[in-house]
């Protein structure tokens, strides 16, 4: 079609049809779509497949990648960016683990797999004994029943990595009385008796916020949040924030309970809870084991040893983390933190 055809052509379009001249002159830049999306579309034009969730079935994952890399695609490169759990979440539900093992699986019957589909696993698909390991992988899970398989690899839903579940509901709670909690201080506190039979202990339930709001700042935002449940002597009783949500759901209808003495809030009350956030800000910048002839040992604690394996993995918080140029020491201390609201468990 010669220049003066071309332009008669868009004319014609733009008087007949200006919905599809709008759609030529201003292609979409973003589309946001369900993974139904995935299902035999076509969508050649674009150079770039983001995944917010990411499918148990690596199968899935493919599909998604295959709607982009096909023939008469203009791009000269693709790209894929997957947006995991993060790291405590991930390490509840070994999804990239999950995920990996099944594409090694594929890889090994012979199906087409995205090597880059993450560091590891492109470390996975290039080891010289890779096909040797999946073979004794595959035979020590021939060894169990198909029902151990299915009860083990159930399917995981999108809820269950973005935590969407308990955002509706905090949402319809702030809705009934909006006013009440932006009026809200820091520190507010709450709590109830636990249940012996499932093991709750004395504890407490703690939202902190790092780093800490400097005085008359309006504008502060929180780098990090903390969601720990501890007990008295300042041990994690549950190992990662979905538990903890999971343990505050099961008991958010329970009759709020909270002793007299912290009620009143008397200095040795106080000082217990105190002590134990202390113990657990401690263990994050410092491990303390006592040795059988009564000495105690220090190695790294739970932070250092999580950037050292985030950075192992080119995670990019752990490197975040290092640019800040804050030792672990100077982080871990009291005044740092904000405690924003708190739920005491007893026992």
């Amino acid at each position: 079609m010669g220049l003066e055809a071309f332009i008669e052509w868009q004319a014609w379009i733009a008087e007949n049809h200006p919905d599809t001249h709008q759609k030529l002159t201003k292609p979409i830049d973003i589309l946001i779509a369900t993974d139904a999306l995935s299902e035999g579309q076509n969508l050649q034009d674009a150079d770039m497949v983001i995944n917010y969730d990411i499918h148990w079935n690596p199968v899935r994952i493919i599909q998604r990648m295959g709607r982009i890399d096909r023939l008469g695609s203009p791009n000269e490169q693709i790209f894929g960016i997957n947006f995991w759990p993060s790291d405590n979440i991930n390490s509840y539900l070994n999804l990239q683990g999950r995920i990996e093992q099944r594409m090694a699986a594929m890889k090994l019957a012979g199906s087409e797999v995205d090597h880059q589909f993450s560091d590891s696993f492109a470390k996975m698909a290039h080891d010289e004994d890779f096909d040797r390991k999946m073979n004794d992988r595959m035979m020590e899970q021939m060894l169990i029943t198909w029902d151990d398989i299915e009860v083990s690899d159930q399917g995981l839903g999108f809820d269950s990595l973005s935590l969407e579940r308990y955002r509706q509901d905090l949402l319809a709670e702030f809705n009934r009385d909006k006013d009440k909690y932006r009026q809200m201080p820091k520190g507010v506190y709450s709590g109830f008796v636990g249940d012996v039979a499932t093991g709750d202990r004395n504890g407490i339930v703690a939202l902190l916020g790092y780093p800490a709001k400097p005085p008359k700042k309006l504008d502060h935002q929180y780098q990090v949040f903390d969601l720990i449940y501890i007990d008295k002597s300042g041990k994690l009783v549950l190992n990662n924030q979905k538990e903890v949500l999971d343990f505050l759901t099961v008991n958010k209808d329970k009759e709020r309970f909270v002793p007299p003495a912290v009620d009143r809030g008397e200095q040795v009350a106080i000082a217990e809870l105190v002590n134990a956030l202390k113990s657990w800000l401690n263990s994050q910048a410092v491990h303390t084991e006592v040795m059988e002839d009564g000495t105690t040992k220090e190695t790294m604690g739970n932070e250092t040893l999580g950037v050292l394996d985030g950075l192992r993995k080119g995670n990019k918080v752990a490197i975040d983390r290092i640019k800040q140029n804050v030792t672990v020491d100077g982080k871990y201390q009291l005044n740092n933190f904000d405690l924003i609201t708190w739920v005491l468990v007893t026992g």
